[in-house]
């Protein structure tokens, strides 16, 4: 009968590594080594080998251009400047609820404050600055409407028109 204990940690370690080299030698044989007929051959030739001298070729062709590609040189590409807005319409009307949302904040701020028609009309020019687009749309009369119904004081005619001068 073997017992375990007559064995020492020196001897049991130099038996486990020889056993593991032994075993990775037979893996290594079995699995990566190259036989004499594979170090004989030579590759075989492929047919795109020399397909590979010739310019541009594609094995499954040019890509087609979509029917409304073009090409151009980089001469004929110009860019023209920036296009001038004209006062239409269109345009103006995204404006109008920006300028009335700021002259609700001036009459709230002026309310709020106990401001009186001055100091309506000393915030109101920086409105006007930032919106004179608006000074020659015919949207300025109904605004000028909704400022005299929406503020606490009585604003004459002529006084909404100087608020855009």
């Amino acid at each position: 009968m073997i017992l375990l204990h007559h064995f020492t940690w020196q001897q049991f370690g130099i038996a486990a590594t020889l056993l593991a080299v032994i075993w990775y030698g037979i893996i290594w044989l079995v699995y990566y080594r190259k036989s004499p007929q594979e170090l004989t051959k030579e590759p075989l030739a492929h047919y795109w080998a020399e397909a590979e001298e010739v310019e541009d070729y594609e094995p499954f062709g040019n890509a087609a251009e979509d029917e409304s590609v073009s090409l151009a040189t980089s001469d004929g590409i110009s860019f023209a400047g920036r296009p001038q807005r004209e006062n239409t319409e269109d345009a103006l009307r995204g404006l109008i609820p920006d300028v009335l949302e700021e002259i609700k904040s001036i009459v709230h701020t002026v309310e709020t404050k106990g401001g009186d028609k001055s100091d309506f009309i000393s915030l109101f020019k920086l409105v006007s600055a930032k919106y004179d687009r608006l000074k020659t749309s015919h949207h300025l009369e109904a605004i000028n409407e909704w400022i005299a119904d929406n503020t606490p004081f009585n604003l004459t005619g002529e006084e909404l028109w100087q608020l855009w001068d």
